[in-house]
Formats: structure tokens, sequence, C-alpha cells
């Protein structure tokens, strides 16, 4: 059972198994105080997780400069230090013959280093540079990747659990007007339900908080709850709709019988649920380079079946169903049960919709 439970947590099982494992966890609390105990162990490893450092940006002036100094110009300045002193013990002692000169230190060429050495060694050098940058680089992105899926990984087994309670099996909902008419309040009615662990999950590791000035009336340490939702002024209602959901991007729910629904979970690979969200949201003609790219390279998606797959921003031109625009090609709500869309935070259902 435990490599079940751990399974069911990482979201790495089938959708029958999770199936099995979440009426398993309806019925049996012992199973529910093993799963809080694994999350529990778990915990630390997110916690101390880090991405690695960027390599420093005069890393090449810093290896250059490690360089032995070029030959001649030593000679040069070693020749013209020594004239300048004979020449003042020259003038404080009288007449007579200038005191022969020894370097201080021998000639480079002597010890058989010469331009060719020290060219070659400059050229190998830029090319160790060139070749471990973009190496860290890489790898940097890819840790931030990595670590922005496994947050995806763990809204999706918080979604589960919530659909295990929700009376007609469906997810978190957005409301169809009024304040609570904003895809970030799937965030919120995930944390009311006490399914959010920690609320620095809705930031993604590939960018930075907004600063305190952006987020000047609200407290970003925390998810709003409803209560303080309806209960804000105008401008606190703003910055909550705006950064509740943090950096990801949410179902807007979709058309059922002629009304806006929560979906109902189906655990259907092809329907997203979250990803990561668009930097100003999205539109047919202004697509790329305004995604949350891991550096404009494309977006993690989960699906309702819990996987999480990284969509590469030609690939989302391709699909039949885009994750972030209806069929109709506009960030509204579905416009079938099957039809996911998915937008930031402060994205009402429908544009043209009141959100107080």
């Amino acid at each position: 059972m435990h490599e079940d439970l751990l399974g069911y947590l990482l979201g790495a099982l089938e959708p029958h198994e999770m199936r099995r494992v979440a009426r398993l966890l309806e019925e049996s609390a012992e199973a529910r105080r093993e799963l809080d105990a694994i999350e529990k162990s778990l915990r630390p490893l997110e916690e101390s997780y880090e991405p690695p450092e960027p390599p420093s940006q005069d890393l090449v002036a810093r290896t250059l400069a490690a360089l032995p100094p070029m030959p001649g110009l030593a000679d040069d300045a070693l020749e013209g230090a020594g004239q300048e002193n004979a020449v003042q013990e020259n003038d404080s002692e009288g007449l007579r013959d200038l005191p022969k000169l020894e370097p201080a230190v021998e000639n480079t060429a002597d010890l058989g280093y010469g331009w060719t050495d020290w060219l070659g060694a400059v050229a190998a050098a830029i090319v160790m540079v060139a070749v471990i940058m973009p190496a860290l680089a890489a790898g940097r992105l890819e840790a931030r990747k990595t670590a922005c899926q496994d947050r995806l990984r763990q809204f999706g087994t918080a979604i589960t659990q919530y659909v295990n309670h929700s009376p007609q099996q469906r997810m978190p909902a957005v409301a169809e007007t009024g304040r609570e008419a904003f895809a970030g309040v799937f965030m919120i009615r995930l944390n009311e339900a006490g399914l959010l662990s920690d609320p620095d999950l809705r930031w993604c590791p590939s960018l930075d908080q907004p600063s305190a000035t952006e987020a000047a009336l609200t407290d970003l340490t925390s998810v709003p709850s409803l209560g303080e939702l309806h209960h804000a002024n105008v401008d606190q209602l703003r910055q909550i709709q705006q950064f509740a959901g943090g950096h990801y991007a949410y179902n807007l729910g979709v058309m059922e019988e002629n009304r806006l629904k929560s979906p109902r979970f189906e655990s259907r690979a092809s329907f997203a649920i979250l990803s990561d969200a668009p930097l100003a949201g999205i539109s047919k003609a202004t697509q790329h380079g305004r995604l949350v790219g891991h550096n404009a390279t494309g977006i993690n998606v989960l699906y309702e079946d819990g996987r999480v797959r990284f969509l590469q921003l030609p690939a989302l031109e391709r699909m039949p169903d885009h994750p972030l625009l209806n069929h109709r090609g506009e960030v509204e709500a579905g416009v079938s049960v099957d039809d996911a869309t998915l937008a930031p935070s402060w994205r009402p259902p429908f544009v043209n919709v009141l959100q107080r």
C-alpha cells in the first residue's frame, strides 16, 4: 500500500489506479494517516531544493585575468622601471656609470613560454568558457523546469482529492460573474478545502515573485480566503484577482447545457487543468514570446489524468486542442465539455464579465 500511496501523492499512477487509491483513502483512516506521513517525509526534500546558481557575468574576464602575462610586456615594464631607478641614482650621486639592471623576474621566453603558448592558453580558456556556460545555463533551465513540473503534480494530487469530495466529481469552479469570476479562484477553493500544503507552490521557480510595490494591498505569503475576497475594497479586489493564482494558469470552466460549469473529472489524457501562465495574456496575434516559457521554449501542462507534459511553443500551434485557447481561438471558457481553456489568475471566464 505504501508504494500506491507514494505514486498517488506524486501523480504517477494510471487513472484507474488513482481512482482505486482515492476510494481507499475515503474508506480507510489508516491509509489517510499513512498518506499524511509520506507527504510530511517528502516535504523537507522540496524545501531544501535550490536551483543551481548561474555562472557569474564576469567569468570570461576572471578566466583571462588568471592567465600569465603576455611575453614581452613584463620585460618592457621591468626595463622601464630599471631605467627610471638608474636616472634617479645618477641625479643624486653625480656622474658615474649606470648600474647594471637585473630584472626582478626572468624573461618568460627563457622558461620556454612564448607568444604561441600564450595565444594557445587564451584560445583554450575561451573555448572552455564557451562550452561550459551553455551547459550550465541548460542545466539551470532543466532544473527549474523539473521543479515546476513537480509543483504541477502536487496540484494534480490536491485536485484529485478535491474531486473525490465533490458530489458530482467536479473540479474547483470559476463563477460566471462577480468577485469569484476569475481563474485564480481555483487556488482559493483548493486552499479553503485544506488541500494546499504550501502557498508558495503557486509561484513558478523560473520567475520572480511580484514586488512589494506591485502587490502592496495583498499578502503574497498566503492565499486569501473567500471571506477576504468578498470584503476587499475595489483596489484590494483587483490585486487579489491578479495574484491569488500566482504564476500559473487555471481551467476557466466549460459550457454544459448552455451554462458555465466546472469540468467534471473524467481522467482524460487530453484535457488540460493547469499550466504555466502567459505573462501578459495570450491571443492569436501575440502568442510567441509572451509565455512563461522557461526561456521562451515552452510550457508545462498538467492534464486530467495526472500527467505533466512539456509542450514546446511550435507544438502549441499545431495542437487541435490548444490548452490556452478554446475551440474558437479565444481565451474564454470551453465551448463544450471537452474543450479545456487555461488562463492566468486575473482572467474572467468571458471577456465581458463583470468581476465585482
